[in-house]
């Protein structure tokens, strides 16, 4: 029936829109001249085995409260959690990617974000717009992949970069600033619901405008990086 097929339409419409932009980035970009999807495959792995570990430290020492009410202190504390995510990436930067340290960055932003996104959207796609008549919400869940992509790519840029011994102190501190801002997002967007009372379009707004914000500062403190290595190298 024609329903059946606007709902199939619309199904297979939001898996484009999730999953489209990580094949347009990998092939467009120039990173399949440098990594194999099958190195890519081992940071999927990485983020799985991250997130296991996530669950048993939140089951552990963030036991569920009753409700689902923000809570400043409690939520902050339960955020801390992603910390696991910046050890998992340097891990996979340090240990299980080759190449160059921007390929290993890029690489690994870009197979944490897919992961990301496929453990989170695929479900929530094949129950719900695959089950109803369209609604925005799963359009707008689609377009926070992109978001997502940006957002992880700058996280696993600015762990291999806060890492590295020649980065100039300001800079250094501008990357753990940063860096900690990307472990703590999702904690920002429940702010952005309870204080700012955004929602729907608005949040998908707020989210991209806060990944591109953490993606400029990453660019900002790369390149602060070469300027200091051709500095020192004329010297």
């Amino acid at each position: 029936s024609s329903s059946t097929e606007m709902v199939f339409f619309h199904f297979i419409n939001c898996l484009a829109l999730a999953f489209a932009p990580f094949f347009i980035v990998y092939k467009y970009s120039g990173l399949n001249e440098y990594t194999s999807v099958w190195r890519i495959a081992r940071v999927v792995i990485g983020f799985f085995l991250a997130q296991l570990v996530k669950l048993l430290a939140l089951a552990t020492f963030f036991p569920a409260s009753d409700g689902e009410t923000f809570n400043l202190i409690p939520d902050l504390l339960k955020s801390s959690a992603d910390v696991i995510d910046v050890v998992g990436m340097y891990l996979m930067i340090t240990y299980f990617m080759t190449g160059k340290s921007e390929v290993r960055y890029f690489s690994t932003g870009l197979g944490w974000a897919a992961a990301f996104s496929a453990s989170s959207r695929i479900f929530l796609f094949w129950s719900g717009a695959r089950g109803t008549a369209f609604h925005w919400r799963y359009m707008q869940s689609a377009l926070d992949s992109s978001s997502d992509l940006v957002l992880y790519t700058a996280m696993a840029c600015l762990v291999g970069i806060a890492s590295r011994t020649d980065l100039p102190v300001s800079a250094k501190r501008l990357a753990t600033f940063l860096l900690a801002a990307s472990v703590f997002h999702g904690f920002f967007y429940q702010c952005f619901v309870h204080y700012l009372a955004l929602s729907s379009w608005s949040l998908v707004a707020a989210k991209f405008a806060f990944s591109l914000a953490l993606g400029g500062g990453a660019v900002v403190v790369y390149s602060t990086l070469n300027y200091h290595a051709q500095y020192y190298n004329k010297k």
